[in-house]
């Protein structure tokens, strides 16, 4: 044993011990469907859609823990703030009460997060993910209650519970790009999507079809690869990670990164080659004038 740390939160204490173990992971888990390919579209409506490539799409509820226990918490909190008197047995109790719902949220959010991951790893051989961007996401969202549902969600941890779980199964992980638009395209003909920022049903405007928007999205995530990225800018051009060998990680090297052109002016760069050009034949005058 290395070092112990005690900690205390939400009302409890907790001991964490840190120890050195020489072992070896041996896991004779395997999946149920090794030759399926799934595609996961996370989300704050649903937690998570899965479309695999067996046609099945398979949809998680997102618990929500802090928006179904937010009435609670306000009441226990207007609660708290009535006692005035710090460290009476009124105060304590109150924020007994509201550390408990803290600690209920938390580990709601928690569980749900560690079925998904479980439920992906024990069906699938190759799962394709999101790599998303949750701080702009939290910062597109206008009002103070959509910020507030990204934060709940808890999908920050998603990947890396992912991705230890899937190394010991032996499940491959794929992290589509973070700029591929797969909200944006229909699966079936690859026309534009329209309709509201955030609305469930969208419209193509090539063949007139409404389409449900998480579907959708996973299908696309699902049928992602290299060569066929998708609907983006001219400019934008897809690179693979360059492998170094030594990184064992459960992504196989497959996190892409998009590589833009230069935005320099032509106009600049004529202008400084001409003003180059100009001191260039200057110097040569002086150089042949001292010779003569």
């Amino acid at each position: 044993m290395l070092n112990c740390t005690l900690s205390e939160r939400w009302g409890r204490l907790f001991v964490s011990c840190q120890v050195a173990v020489r072992t070896s992971i041996v896991s004779n888990q395997s999946p149920s469907k090794p030759n399926v390919r799934a595609g996961v579209d996370l989300g704050l409506r649903s937690l998570a859609t899965i479309a695999d490539s067996d046609g099945n799409i398979e949809v998680f509820p997102n618990p929500a823990p802090l928006r179904t226990t937010l009435t609670e918490r306000r009441r226990v909190g207007r609660a708290l703030s009535r006692r005035i008197i710090p460290g009476s047995n009124g105060y304590r109790r109150a924020k007994a009460k509201l550390a408990k719902l803290d600690r209920k949220s938390v580990y709601i959010r928690r569980e749900s997060i560690h079925q998904l991951t479980r439920y992906l790893v024990d069906n699938y051989g190759e799962v394709k993910i999101e790599d998303l961007n949750l701080a702009a996401m939290r910062q597109s969202m206008g009002r103070r209650a959509f910020r507030r549902s990204v934060s709940d969600a808890g999908l920050g941890a998603f990947r890396p519970t992912l991705a230890y779980k899937a190394k010991r199964a032996g499940v491959k992980v794929v992290v589509v790009d973070r700029f591929f638009p797969s909200s944006q395209i229909h699966h079936d003909c690859s026309g534009r999507l329209m309709g509201a920022k955030l609305a469930k049903r969208l419209t193509c405007e090539t063949c007139h079809v409404e389409v449900d928007r998480d579907a959708n999205a996973g299908l696309n995530i699902r049928d992602w690869s290299v060569t066929s990225p998708g609907l983006v800018e001219a400019s934008a051009l897809f690179v693979p990670r360059p492998s170094s060998g030594t990184d064992d990680s459960s992504d196989d090297g497959l996190t892409y990164h998009l590589v833009r052109g230069c935005k320099t002016s032509s106009n600049t760069g004529r202008a400084w080659r001409g003003k180059n050009d100009s001191r260039t034949s200057e110097h040569e005058n002086l150089v042949k004038g001292a010779s003569s």
